[in-house]
């Protein structure tokens, strides 16, 4: 009985959590469309894509503005309509916990994610994005805020924190599982899915396992500094440098994290000590709103892909 119960309150969690995710997206998108408007009114035809006639600092305050809104706008909601509470969000100093370890894992993760996203977006002929960073000044400090410390904070703080605390109760694969397929199909990006589908789940087990969000938000903060600095010197460093950099992350990371694993194993680690027992993660998708959200968002995520590449190609 107690058992139907958890998987009953992990469906009905699982759907407000994708009801969350939707309100993330909608937000995002109403508060680019706001800024953008009013951009529209200052200089006719800017937008936040195209911000003529503005600073690149300016532009990349209103992104900020634009990417924390989205964010407070489902924790709020989720605090005020649903059973969790500020606790839930877990931001306390953690137990215990080997900070070197999870970082070599974690980069190997998120870098063999990389590699794969890389190999699918090649082999379904999907272009890479372009993307530009302003050479220096308070634009590239603000964008370092919106690229590194923004998502760092935020998405942990709405992940990991506000999703997976409301799913927690029900056992800790569901509260895994859950907000980490949201956060990587919130991406909406076929060649980034890996990447934060990896980091998303070792992210909510080291939640689970340090009863905390805060060493998720450094490894996350370190990911995101590291993403920016290859950036960095793919558009203004000799492009011999910037191809060794990205060489030595994406093949050095992975093996260092295997090892890494290997030792643990062979030392006895268990990964599953200290997690909340409950229903299996796959319970998750006995929410009808949970599996109709994940494939909307999957779909979406592959018209838009496909829809640039062929307008391109058009």
């Amino acid at each position: 009985m107690q058992r139907m119960a958890k998987t009953r309150g992990v469906r009905g969690a699982a759907g407000q959590c994708a009801l969350a995710a939707l309100l993330y997206l909608a937000a995002r998108r109403a508060l680019q469309a706001l800024f953008s408007f009013l951009m529209g009114l200052r200089v006719p035809g800017a937008t936040l894509a195209a911000p003529v006639g503005f600073t690149p600092a300016a532009a990349a305050l209103l992104s900020l503005l634009a990417g924390a809104g989205a964010i407070a706008v489902p924790v709020a909601a989720l605090l005020a309509a649903t059973r969790l509470q500020t606790q839930d969000l877990r931001l306390l100093i953690p137990s215990q916990w080997a900070p070197l370890w999870c970082l070599g894992i974690f980069l190997g993760l998120a870098n063999f994610g990389n590699l794969l996203g890389g190999l699918l977006g090649r082999l379904a002929g999907v272009p890479a994005a372009a993307a530009a960073l302003p050479r220096g000044g308070a634009a590239l400090a603000l964008y370092f805020v919106l690229l590194c410390v923004l998502p760092a904070i935020g998405e942990e703080l709405l992940f990991r924190g506000a999703m997976q605390g409301l799913l927690r109760p029900g056992g800790s694969g569901a509260a895994i599982l859950g907000p980490a397929l949201l956060f990587a199909l919130l991406h909406l990006n076929l060649t980034q899915l890996p990447t934060a589908l990896a980091c998303g789940l070792f992210l909510g087990w080291l939640a689970e396992r340090t009863g905390s969000i805060l060493p998720g938000m450094l490894l996350h903060f370190v990911n995101n500094c590291l993403a920016f600095f290859v950036l960095y010197l793919q558009l203004y460093a000799p492009p011999q440098l910037a191809m060794a950099v990205q060489l030595c992350l994406l093949l050095g990371c992975p093996v260092l994290a295997g090892a890494l694993f290997w030792r643990a194993v062979r030392q006895g680690l268990r990964f599953t000590e200290g997690l909340r027992p409950g229903p299996a993660a796959r319970s998750v998708f006995g929410s009808p709103v949970y599996t109709v959200t994940a494939l909307g968002l999957a779909a979406y995520t592959i018209c838009l892909q496909f829809g640039l590449q062929f307008g391109g190609a058009a």
